[in-house]
C-alpha cells in the first residue's frame, strides 16, 4: 500500500485595516459662539466663513453624517481653496461612503496645496492598495514614511502589502517598526509571525503568534496560526491545544475545525479526525478540502469504499483537485482496480503532482 496519505492544511493570514485617521481639529477650532457673534455683526471674512462650515463638518463626521459633512466642507473649501482639512476630511467621507474615486481627488488636491501633507499620502496608499495599483500604494505609503516615520499605521500598512507581494523579509521589517513604535499591536505580532513562518522561522513565528493573543486574547485567527505553527513542529498537542481556543473563540471557525483534524490525522487518531472534519462540512458543506482529507482519514482506516466515495465528491466539486485523485488512486489500488487506480495516478500527474507521475510510471507502465 502506498503510505502517501494526501491532506490539504489551510494557513489563515488575517490583516488588520488601519482605521482611516481624522485629525484632531481642535487646535484649528474657534469658537463656534464667537464665530457666530462675529457674523451677526457683518464682522466675518472669507477665513472665518471657512472655520465655520468646517467646524459644522466636523460635528457631522462625528455622527457619521458623511454626505451632510461633504456639503459643509465643500463650503468650507469655496470660502478657503487652501483649507487642506476640509480637503482631507471631505476625502476621508469620500472613503467611509465607499467613494473611491471622490477621495482620491480631494487627497490630489490637498497634496498639491501642501505636499508634506503625510496622513494624506497614507490614506491614498490604502486607496490605491484597495484598488490593486501596487507600486503606487508603495510610492505613497513611502512618502508618507519619508516624511513622518512615527506613525505605527504606516510601517503596518505597508507591512501588509509586502506580505502580499510575498516579500516576506520587507514585511516582517515593517511589522518589527510597527511593534517598536506600538509595543502592544496584536495584529503586528500575528502578521509578523505570518511572516517569519513564510521564512521558516517556525520558533520565531510561535513566539509572535503568543505575543498577538497576550495583547488581544480574542484572535481566533492568530490561534490557529499558532497552531499551523506546532504542527510544522510536530508538536501536535500543542498544536491541537491551539485550535482548541480558535474554535472556542469562534465556534463558526470551519478552518480551525479543519485544521484541528489534521493534526490530529497526523497522532493517526483518524476517528478524531473525521469527526472535526465533520462538523467543519456542517459548517461549510461544499469544502472539499475537508472532504479530501476524510478520504486519507478513511485510507488511513482502511475502508476503501467510504475513502473513494469522499474523493469522488471532492473531485465533483472539484474536477481539477489533483490530491482527490491521488487519494482514490490508493483507494483503488488496495481495491485491486489497477486500472481505475493508474487513471487517477495520470489524471494528478497531469494536474502537475510529481508523486502521481512517479507512481503512474513506476505502477502502470
Amino acid at each position: 500500500m502506498k503510505k502517501f496519505l494526501v491532506l490539504i492544511f489551510i494557513f489563515t493570514f488575517t490583516f488588520f485595516q488601519a482605521q482611516d485617521v481624522v485629525p484632531d481639529s481642535s487646535s484649528a477650532k474657534l469658537s463656534q459662539d464667537f464665530l457666530n457673534k462675529l457674523d451677526s455683526l457683518g464682522g466675518i471674512d472669507s477665513a472665518a466663513n471657512a472655520q465655520m462650515k468646517y467646524n459644522k463638518g466636523v460635528e457631522l463626521m462625528d455622527l457619521k453624517k458623511y454626505k451632510d459633512a461633504i456639503t459643509l466642507f465643500d463650503s468650507a473649501t469655496l470660502y478657503n481653496n487652501v483649507f487642506v482639512l476640509a480637503f482631507f476630511n471631505k476625502g476621508i467621507c469620500h472613503m467611509k461612503l465607499g467613494n473611491l474615486g471622490q477621495a482620491k481627488n480631494n487627497f490630489t488636491l490637498l497634496l498639491e496645496r501642501d505636499s508634506n501633507y503625510h496622513l494624506a499620502h497614507f490614506e491614498m496608499g490604502q486607496i490605491y492598495q484597495q484598488e490593486g495599483f501596487v507600486e503606487m500604494a508603495f510610492s505613497s505609503y513611502n512618502k508618507a514614511i519619508f516624511l513622518y516615520d512615527k506613525d505605527y499605521k504606516y510601517f503596518y500598512n505597508r507591512g501588509v502589502l509586502f506580505f502580499q507581494q510575498n516579500e516576506y523579509e520587507k514585511a516582517k521589517n515593517d511589522f518589527s517598526k510597527t511593534i517598536q513604535l506600538k509595543n502592544d499591536h496584536a495584529y503586528a505580532y500575528n502578521d509578523r509571525g505570518s511572516a517569519f513562518l513564510k521564512l521558516e522561522k517556525i520558533d520565531d513565528a510561535i513566539k509572535d503568534y503568543h505575543k498577538a493573543v497576550e495583547f488581544n486574547p480574542m484572535l481566533s485567527f492568530s490561534y490557529n496560526n499558532l497552531g499551523t505553527a506546532y504542527r510544522k513542529k510536530e508538536k501536535y498537542n500543542e498544536s491541537i491545544r491551539a485550535f482548541n481556543e480558535a474554535v472556542k473563540i469562534d465556534n463558526s471557525y470551519y478552518v480551525a475545525l479543519n485544521n484541528r483534524g489534521m493534526s490530529k490525522f497526523s497522532k493517526e487518531d483518524y476517528n478524531g479526525a473525521i469527526s472535526d472534519f465533520d462538523m467543519c462540512l456542517k459548517l461549510k458543506p461544499e469544502y472539499s478540502f475537508a472532504i479530501n482529507n476524510k478520504a486519507s482519514c478513511f485510507i488511513g482506516l482502511e475502508d476503501w469504499d467510504k475513502a473513494i466515495a469522499c474523493a469522488n465528491k471532492a473531485i465533483d466539486l472539484n474536477e481539477n483537485y489533483t490530491y482527490a485523485y491521488y487519494n482514490r488512486a490508493i483507494a483503488k489500488e488496495m481495491k485491486r482496480d489497477l486500472d481505475g487506480a493508474c487513471e487517477d495516478w495520470k489524471k494528478a500527474s497531469e494536474l502537475g503532482l510529481e508523486a502521481a507521475r512517479v507512481y503512474y510510471n513506476s505502477t502502470c507502465k
